[in-house]
């Protein structure tokens, strides 16, 4: 994250700060354009762009007509927010398109097809606004930290079972983000939250996921789990840096990622190669851990 400077400017009794340039160009913003400024907790300010609300909001039933691309588009609706997605054919819905929405909307976290008839396909979602995100966020933490144990105690059946709720989880959060940069409509119990606070917890949960994924493709052994011991040490501590909004253990962390690296690079000098690939997908997990605590 780039950090600017600048000396404050004192006109008629108040008080002025100049914009970096690139920032303004980048957002296209002009003398008059509005900035939306708040005030954190530890002090700080934080200046973004003010997002001015759609004159549409969600609607709570959209109506599809069914074509080839209508399972696209609605997943592409879900992550929008909507909560009733009417489709309709003027003729028999395919057989073969039929089981794809099927499959699409059981992998999607309280979504059900509650309307299954020939022409007609009616899918609901239950319940996801009732989440606040930043609890979500730590569920999401929670969740790879328990599918790191799972890897050490070598519970396997726990590791897929919790990857399947991370992706669930991450889903949910993935629909409040978008809904909220489209409309500016906050769909969760939290409400104060900025625009750009909101791309920071995305791509943060971006990482948290991506972990995900390599732990649940990764076996360990004795030749490589002192190694991966270090690395749930290292995810602990971002994630401990994140709930306690601890912005020197976040910089620790993001510091320690070469150390981790330096001793990655002496084992890969005496294992063979399955248990190399594995300590490359441990450097990854590093990397995404790294990544983290920047946006802390």
């Amino acid at each position: 994250m780039e950090r600017i400077f600048r000396k404050l400017q004192k006109i008629s009794g108040s008080f002025f700060v100049s914009l970096p340039k690139k920032w303004v160009e980048n957002f296209n913003l002009t003398s008059k354009s509005p900035v939306a400024i708040d005030v954190r907790n530890d002090g700080s300010l934080s200046i973004s762009p003010k997002h001015e609300k759609q004159d549409t909001n969600l609607k709570e039933e959209i109506t599809l007509h069914s074509s080839p691309f209508i399972a696209r588009e609605i997943v592409k609706q879900c992550l929008s927010g909507q909560t009733n997605i009417v489709v309709i054919s003027d003729k028999e819905i395919d057989k073969d398109l039929r089981s794809e929405i099927r499959w699409l909307v059981n992998g999607l976290p309280n979504t059900e097809i509650i309307e299954d008839q020939r022409q007609r396909l009616v899918i609901q979602n239950f319940g996801y606004k009732k989440i606040p995100t930043k609890k979500l966020i730590q569920r999401l933490l929670y969740l790879v930290a328990d599918m790191l144990e799972n890897l050490i105690e070598n519970r396997i059946d726990d590791l897929k079972y919790n990857f399947d709720q991370l992706r669930k989880f991450y889903f949910i959060l993935v629909t409040h983000i978008r809904t909220y940069l489209r409309t500016g409509i906050y769909v969760s119990e939290d409400t104060d939250f900025t625009p750009l606070e909101a791309m920071d917890y995305r791509m943060f949960c971006e990482k948290i996921e991506e972990i995900g994924k390599i732990l649940r493709d990764l076996r360990l052994n004795d030749n490589v789990k002192e190694f991966f011991l270090e690395i749930n040490q290292y995810f602990s501590d971002v994630m401990n840096a994140y709930l306690k909004k601890d912005f020197v253990l976040a910089h620790k962390a993001w510091l320690r990622k070469d150390k981790l690296l330096e001793r990655a690079n002496s084992l890969l000098n005496t294992l063979d190669y399955k248990d190399k690939d594995k300590v490359k997908d441990m450097i990854r997990i590093a990397e995404k851990c790294k990544d983290m605590a920047a946006f802390i």
